[in-house]
């Protein structure tokens, strides 16, 4: 490695996984768990390798579909219930984000995360001083402390999403026609839980023309 070249950590990881798999002849856990996607390896990484690990890789992509063809019940078994355990055990759902006096505006079951960023939103775009409910929110999502807890949760469940996406998108649509349920519900959710994160972010700054 030359003088003041950017060491790329992932890619030494990633050389270090193959590494096991040579040595061990398994699909290495990084993989199986989520913590990196063979989608990953193969578009973003895989230029960076030199031409052993490149081969490495290439076998490793061969063997990890051939052994996906094998159990794709086994996998979609695996994806409900890591699913469920994810959505049955959100950060988003604790007791310190529900308030009566905004889910009684929404749906009981709602995330109380996401029926905080709806009724944020809805009175940011009309603010007014003097009505008891605005102030109190308003004071509550600029509040440093309670913001950053916000975020923390929401932190929480977006690696979580992150890892079912990781270890379950790519062979699971590269193998069959639909995407299962869970995966569509996980990448929306995803979605949802990231732009969250950027808009209480914002409004830690919310500013009102008194």
């Amino acid at each position: 490695m030359s003088k003041g070249e950017i060491i790329d950590f992932n890619v030494l990881r990633i050389q270090s996984e193959l590494d096991k798999y040579q040595r061990t002849k398994t699909i290495p856990h990084s993989l199986l768990d989520g913590i990196y996607s063979i989608e990953e390896i193969k578009e973003f990484y895989f230029d960076k390798l030199t031409p052993k690990y490149k081969r490495l890789a290439n076998k490793l992509y061969k063997e990890y579909f051939e052994e996906i063809n094998k159990s794709l019940e086994t996998l979609r078994t695996a994806l409900k219930k890591d699913y469920s355990s994810v959505m049955n055990n959100l950060a988003t759902t604790h007791d310190s984000f529900w308030f009566k006096e905004v889910m009684r505006l929404y749906r009981p079951n709602m995330n109380p995360v996401r029926a905080l960023y709806y009724q944020t939103r809805e009175v940011i775009r009309r603010y007014n001083s003097e009505d008891p409910h605005h102030y109190w929110l308003k004071d509550l999502v600029t509040d440093r402390e309670y913001n950053n807890i916000i975020l923390d949760a929401l932190e929480q469940d977006i690696k979580r999403l992150e890892r079912i996406i990781k270890r379950y998108h790519h062979p699971l649509v590269k193998n069959q026609d639909d995407v299962p349920l869970e995966l569509f519900h996980a990448k929306q959710q995803l979605k949802d839980f990231r732009y969250y994160h950027g808009f209480f972010q914002s409004a830690l700054h919310w500013n009102v023309d008194e």
